[in-house]
């Protein structure tokens, strides 16, 4: 691990490998009031950049269920996290997460993902900025 991510959780991963930051407890909201009127209407797609522990995501495909979300990060635990917290809440409209390394010319995508990424209608940064490396 990079270490650059990691230290924003309130513990180690529970058994399920859940993490669970009090930051998402405290913006959560907020960030859906600011993302909701910038989403489409109808049935799209919304790459997650930096996902974390997860709960963002899940959070936001409950209230967008039209919306296929693709979470991402760069963490190995941040990537088990998103997946426990997927396999938890059931929602159809999340898919597995995907490691995505934004300092890569390619962000390490092969060409399967470059043709899915084509359609999608957004691209969601949130709580990245400032653990991201310079």
């Amino acid at each position: 691990m990079s270490g650059f991510a990691h230290g924003f959780e309130s513990g180690p991963p529970g058994v399920d490998g859940r993490l669970d930051a009090p930051a998402f407890h405290r913006n959560h909201e907020p960030i859906w009031s600011a993302l909701a009127p910038w989403l489409p209407q109808h049935a799209a797609g919304v790459l997650e950049i930096g996902s974390g522990t997860g709960q963002h995501v899940v959070a936001f495909a409950r209230k967008a269920p039209h919306i296929v979300w693709w979470p991402t990060d760069l963490e190995d635990v941040h990537l088990g996290s998103i997946e426990a917290w997927r396999r938890d809440c059931g929602l159809s409209n999340i898919r597995p997460a995907r490691r995505l390394d934004l300092t890569s010319p390619d962000w390490g995508l092969n060409t399967a993902d470059s043709n899915t990424l084509r359609g999608l209608a957004a691209i969601l940064c949130a709580n990245v900025i400032h653990i991201a490396p310079w």
